[in-house]
């Protein structure tokens, strides 16, 4: 039967609160900011003011502000690639061999000790 021994893999992880804190905090940007995106790219009525507050020229183009949506999605997408790149290092941590105490064949210079 396959044992995977998940518990002393958990174990050897250690104590991740500081990662789990940063990639919460960059999930939820990423997902602000692709909602964000969404919002300025559909807007409800059909058009968007583009400027600071009412200032700005009324804009009702959709290409013009699918445009402009492209920015808060490239952050989006670069704020979801940190939140993967720690995974994927937990993934790579989890995955490595278990080494135990008394195993001696696992050992480098086992099978080469000499008088």
């Amino acid at each position: 039967m396959l044992k995977l021994r998940l518990a002393q893999r958990w174990e050897r992880l250690g104590v991740r609160d500081a990662d789990v804190g940063v990639m919460l905090l960059f999930a939820l940007l990423a997902a602000f900011l692709a909602w964000g995106a969404y919002e300025m790219a559909y807007p409800e009525h059909g058009c968007m003011r583009m400027g600071k507050g009412n200032s700005g020229p009324l804009q009702c183009d959709p290409g013009e502000l699918m445009k402009e949506a492209m920015w808060p999605m490239l952050l989006s997408a670069l704020s979801a690639y940190a939140v993967l790149y720690g995974l994927w290092g937990w993934i790579k941590d989890m995955a490595r061999p278990l080494t135990l105490d008394g195993d001696t064949a696992s050992a480098p210079d086992a099978d080469q000790q000499g008088p």
